[in-house]
């Protein structure tokens, strides 16, 4: 135990001395786990996750964002595969999004705006969220996700409706973990793009959900 009490202390100092640092670790107040002991950090804590790695070796499982430390290593939970259909883009006769300002946010951290959705139809837009909705980082070049939040997130059913013709602010969170190790643990600094799925509930059943993507909207990260 004295590898797991060691650590304890370590966390908990991490917890007091740089905020935000720690996004999962074992229950600071229990017994320990058998290890390794998984312990996630910020994307931007790739200093903090070097200083543990070396402390503690095989003892702990890290993971910096959304990718295992150090590079190379296995993730403990794999990232699910992407399904191989992409959900249609929105139809612009229908409804538009765009965000409420420019979208810029240091690589590493998180960011939380809104996005405007336009009903452009003739019927009411109602759209199912856990309060927000979530963006990925794309690559404006190519569409490709390289990055996102990696977060844990409540799920509780939050609805946004839109009146024909009316516009409705929805909270938008983009976070900058990257999802590619050629890029490291953050997305880096330089102009990207944002997307988001759009849940529209198309009846009263909110089973019945139809997945639609934003446009490609612009995101600058700053160093």
């Amino acid at each position: 135990m004295a590898a797991w009490d060691d650590l304890r202390l370590t966390l908990a100092r991490l917890v007091e001395e740089r905020p935000g640092a720690l996004t999962r670790s074992p229950n600071l107040d229990g017994d320990g786990e058998t290890p390794p002991y998984p312990v996630g950090l910020a994307p931007w804590a790739e200093v903090l996750a070097r200083e543990l790695h070396e402390r503690f070796g095989d003892q702990v499982h890290l993971t910096v964002g959304a990718l295992p430390y150090p590079p190379g290593r296995a993730p403990r939970r794999p990232r699910p595969a992407r399904a191989s259909g992409e959900p249609a883009l929105l139809n612009p006769g229908e409804a538009g999004a765009e965000l409420e300002g420019p979208a810029v946010v240091r690589s590493g951290h998180t960011l939380r705006h809104g996005l405007l959705v336009r009903n452009h139809a003739d019927a009411e837009l109602a759209i199912a969220t856990n309060g927000m909705v979530t963006a990925s980082v794309v690559d404006p070049r190519t569409g490709d996700v390289v990055g996102g939040y990696s977060g844990f997130q409540t799920l509780p059913l939050v609805m946004f409706r839109v009146p024909p013709g009316g516009t409705e602010r929805i909270p938008l969170l983009v976070g900058t973990a990257s999802f590619t190790p050629r890029l490291g643990y953050a997305v880096p600094p330089g102009s990207w793009g944002i997307q988001a799925t759009l849940r529209l509930v198309p009846g009263r059943d909110v089973r019945e959900q139809v997945a639609r993507r934003t446009p490609v909207l612009p995101l600058t990260v700053t160093g």
